[in-house]
């Protein structure tokens, strides 16, 4: 009998034993499966495609939120997610219903592309502002500016290779869309397009090149106090400069996407006018967001005081005057 025991109980032993060896190992198995918070963290932190990765030419419209973009046919980046939804935070991007009776996407954008890739290609390949013009939103509004951009940045045609991914993008009252132009001998470009009523498609210009009034080292260099309208990169700063703010005002970190220099610039975030600049802000979670901004200095050239943010005009990198009916 105490021979039958001690076998009952060594075999009893034997099979915990085996059990809590199972069961270490499937805790294990269990734990290097499930995602690693801190892991994910370090790693997104050092993806520089997460984030504005500083790459002007295939990146060049910047309007921000991964969550807001809706896959289409092609493969676009993980930077293209980043670079639609700065037109607004209410704006999702989704697929229009055939039935929906006001503008707010370009429709079935994939049925379109033949017409798209014809309105980029001759966007791209003009030999003259005038031709150039023919495929430009706004071209009465944007004549002047092209004018003036063109004089101190030559314009050179690009050998055109066929049309990327395409997107819609919803805003109400627009027929809007984010498409890639492959060339044959330079880097891809991503730039918005818009639908107009008869059909055709139009290139913001303005957002494809990051125009500004002036060149952004001659704003830091001579310092207007005129406000002055720029295409830049806000962030919240991770070090406060030494020239303080006015109370009760929020101090962004300013770049061009042109340009490594920075500049500190405040608002006054009780002000409502600046409500969508808070909202865009907070949509990008404070990090490299595009905006446009029409900025000045308070001070005399040259006071090494911060320039003051004087205006916010429109979503992102895209201006939107009225409605498109």
């Amino acid at each position: 009998m105490v021979n039958a025991v001690a076998t009952i109980l060594g075999c009893m032993a034997l099979v915990i034993m085996i059990a809590t060896v199972v069961r270490v190992v499937m805790i294990k198995l269990w734990e290097s499966a499930r995602v690693n918070p801190e892991y994910l963290e370090s790693m997104y932190e050092n993806d520089k495609d997460h984030r504005w990765s500083g790459n002007i030419k295939e990146q060049p419209s910047l309007l921000s939120d991964p969550s807001e973009v809706r896959p289409s046919s092609g493969s676009p980046s993980r930077e293209v997610t980043a670079a639609v939804s700065g037109i607004s935070q209410s704006s999702k991007l989704k697929l229009m219903a055939p039935s929906s009776p006001n503008p707010s996407a370009i429709e079935d954008i994939e049925s379109k592309r033949l017409n798209i890739e014809h309105t980029l290609r001759g966007f791209f390949e003009a030999a003259s502002i005038d031709q150039q013009l023919a495929f430009a939103r706004d071209p009465q509004r944007v004549r002047p500016l092209m004018e003036n951009y063109y004089r101190s940045h030559p314009y050179t045609p690009l050998e055109w290779k066929t049309l990327g991914w395409i997107l819609p993008v919803e805003e109400e009252g627009y027929r809007l869309g984010y498409a890639q132009a492959v060339f044959a001998t330079a880097e891809p470009v991503s730039l918005i397009i818009e639908e107009m009523v008869d059909g055709t498609f139009r290139v913001d210009w303005e957002s494809s090149v990051r125009y500004g009034e002036i060149d952004w080292a001659e704003f830091l260099k001579t310092q207007p106090s005129e406000p002055t309208l720029f295409r830049v990169i806000a962030s919240k700063p991770q070090n406060i400069p030494p020239e303080a703010a006015p109370m009760g005002s929020e101090l962004l970190e300013i770049k061009h996407p042109d340009d490594n220099d920075v500049v500190y610039a405040y608002f006054d975030r009780k002000d409502p006018k600046f409500q969508p600049l808070l909202q865009q802000l907070e949509t990008g979670n404070w990090k490299d967001v595009p905006l446009t901004l029409r900025l000045c200095f308070p001070g005399p050239a040259g006071s090494g005081k911060n320039a003051r943010i004087a205006d916010v005009e429109g979503k992102g990198w895209l201006i939107l005057h009225g409605t498109r009916s």
